[in-house]
């Protein structure tokens, strides 16, 4: 079946199936559709960031797991199949994920959950291999989506565990942007980028400035690009610029979410020049940190950290704002010390409904609790 012929409509009533990379594109408006009304919104897996992604990084291991209520898509999971887990030989599903997507939450729609994951268990745990089991990568754990997940596998009896669980730092919605600014950044510090922008001001003109739907996307993109590949990652080769192929991912990536206005993009300038660049996606009233850069030449006035501060004013006074995902490492010093609130990622383990399954995925379950109990030295 192609994904023309289920968005036709054939063949009515409650199915999944598997899409290949290339039938993604005619997609587009069921996930258009599917993204209004989501359980829990992923601009990770939103059109204007998905087609992108697929188009640069997708292979012929990619599918997208698909679940259709007559021609209403109701469940779109970017999964992979995987050879080995926890040392062990074992093939199952997994979350597609690229090298710049940072939250993994299938799209689910709100009020269909049940059927939605009853479906996607079915089709990629319950397979011809009776040791498959398939796992949702990078989702919340306090997040409806690992809630539902979760509800589901234990109302069919198959055996489902957390693993691989990290805390990273998120900005609250909720208060005014002054109480929120005095909670996470201390008196003292906030004394001290005062002076440090005091100094920054003797420079030049200082504009904060934030993307508007009349803003030329394209310009803006390239001086990103420009920017970060000055730091410290054009050294090493591992900007967006030394790699052609990420690049044009940046480029279609934000050009789309400019053009859905799923895109808050600010900019720190000095005399009409960028010195510190911030890219978020949003989805709804909730924000994912994609990229940040700065011109090491002006290290010593912090320009990330003032960014980060004027995209957390800008961020908290928006209408409908919730939360925002830093998409840091947890140990990231300069975030952490910014946004105080913690947000648990995670992993869920979903075995097939055969005792093959269950008893392989026990054994994973087994070996990794092992691990964990005695960490290599």
């Amino acid at each position: 079946m192609t994904a023309q012929e289920v968005i036709a409509g054939k063949d009515a009533g409650l199915r999944a199936a598997l899409v290949s990379c290339g039938e993604a594109l005619a997609l587009e408006p069921a996930i258009a559709a599917l993204g209004e009304e989501l359980l829990e919104e992923n601009p990770f897996f939103s059109a204007p960031a998905l087609l992108p992604a697929l188009e640069a990084y997708g292979d012929d291991k990619t599918r997208l797991a698909c679940v259709w209520l007559g021609a209403r898509l109701i469940a779109l999971w970017p999964v992979e199949k995987r050879r080995f887990y926890a040392r062990l030989p074992y093939r199952y599903w997994a979350t597609w994920t690229h090298p710049h997507c940072y939250y993994g939450a299938p799209l689910i729609a709100r009020g269909f959950e049940e059927e939605a994951f009853k479906e996607l268990f079915a089709l990629l745990g319950d397979g011809e291999e009776a040791r498959c089991f398939v796992r949702l990568g990078r989702i919340e754990r306090d997040g409806p989506v690992y809630k539902a997940a979760l509800a589901a596998a234990k109302a069919k009896k198959r055996l489902a565990y957390e693993a691989g669980a990290i805390s990273r730092a998120a900005l609250q919605g909720g208060a005014s942007v002054e109480t929120t600014l005095a909670v996470h950044v201390r008196k003292k510090k906030r004394k001290e980028l005062q002076r440090l922008r005091n100094r920054l001001n003797e420079l030049g003109d200082i504009a904060v400035r934030e993307a508007t739907p009349t803003d030329d996307i394209a310009a803006w993109t390239e001086e990103f690009l420009i920017l970060e590949d000055k730091g410290w990652k054009g050294k090493k080769g591992t900007s967006l610029k030394s790699s052609e192929r990420d690049a044009d991912w940046f480029r279609n990536t934000l050009r789309r979410a400019h053009e859905a206005d799923a895109l808050h993009f600010m900019r720190l300038d000095i005399d009409f020049r960028p010195i510190a660049m911030l890219a978020t996606l949003m989805e709804g009233g909730v924000g994912y940190s994609l990229k940040i850069c700065h011109d090491p030449a002006f290290d010593r006035f912090s320009p990330g950290v003032m960014i980060e501060i004027e995209a957390m004013r800008s961020l908290l006074a928006r209408e409908g704002f919730r939360f925002a995902d830093s998409c840091a490492a947890p140990d990231h010093s300069m975030i952490n010390g910014l946004w105080r609130a913690r947000r648990v990622v995670t992993g869920l383990n979903v075995s097939g409904r055969g005792l093959g399954s269950k008893a392989g995925l026990a054994l994973a379950k087994a070996l990794e609790g092992a691990r964990d109990r005695f960490p290599k030295e």
